[in-house]
């Protein structure tokens, strides 16, 4: 799922030679873009998109006029970047996941989806691997490269393997009754676990356990802005997590909110 999903986040950010699509700088500019069209979504003015889902940004508004070159895209470029934002799709368009990486992730791109260097990143490097010997069965070995997955095919290859490895069980009314309480967190700029995989597993739990109300008894998700994987990132990031789930466990008080910090 998600390795699938990172996988074409390199592939889409590459042309066919294996060259990245865009720079560093080219990817900066996207997001100081996308966050100065969505950043008063939510009323406030703080340099973070409240909820990336609503974000109408285009990448196409930053391709260069016709015989224009500089601080502006090419639109191969930016259909990259609109690639990366839909997540992975076959032939035809049809959707194979439950997206991808959201308006406002761009800068963490850089490093994971496209080298700084120009040389291979770090999901190309840890996909390649994936993919040559724990995605498929039987592995297809050290010759394979990201290029060779067919994305009308090879996701159909991969039930057996993410039977066995992945944890996406909806079905916690074993857990609901023995008395656990879950607090989940996701940050809405993570570029590694994407952001909308969790908000479908939460939501998938949510019609499994009976409605909102039956799974925040014990199940509760947050959702940060500017977080990137599990912390950092231009948002307040910092949360004390532990309290607040001793608080529930201990005490009955479920989080309705959590006070988050960005240290400096």
């Amino acid at each position: 799922g998600d390795g699938m999903a990172l996988l074409w986040n390199v592939v889409s950010l590459h042309d066919q030679r294996g060259q990245p699509l865009l720079s560093a700088r080219d990817l900066e500019r996207v997001h100081s873009a996308a966050v100065a069209h969505c950043d008063l979504d939510d009323g406030v003015r703080d340099g973070l998109i409240g909820d990336p889902r609503r974000c109408t940004f285009d990448p196409a508004t930053l391709v260069c006029a016709a015989g224009a070159a500089g601080d502006c895209l090419s639109r191969a470029q930016a259909d990259a970047v609109r690639k990366v934002y839909a997540g992975p799709a076959d032939s035809r368009g049809k959707p194979l996941y439950t997206g991808g990486a959201l308006p406002g992730s761009e800068l963490n791109w850089i490093g994971n989806y496209v080298a700084r260097d120009g040389g291979r990143s770090t999901y190309h490097r840890f996909m390649t691997d994936l993919f040559r010997f724990m995605a498929f069965m039987p592995d297809p070995g050290p010759a394979w490269t990201p290029d060779q997955f067919d994305w009308d095919r090879d996701h159909r290859r991969l039930d057996l393997m993410e039977s066995l490895y992945s944890g996406s069980n909806p079905d916690l009314r074993r857990y609901k009754a023995r008395g656990g309480k879950l607090l989940a967190y996701q940050g809405w700029a993570d570029q590694s676990v994407l952001p909308l995989n969790v908000i479908d597993y939460y939501e998938t739990a949510e019609k499994t356990l009976g409605g909102r109300a039956a799974t925040q008894e014990f199940f509760r998700l947050f959702m940060i802005r500017g977080m990137n994987h599990c912390l950092g990132g231009e948002g307040a990031h910092a949360v004390d997590y532990l309290s607040y789930l001793e608080h529930w466990v201990e005490r009955g008080v479920a989080p309705d909110e959590m006070l988050a910090a960005h240290p400096e």
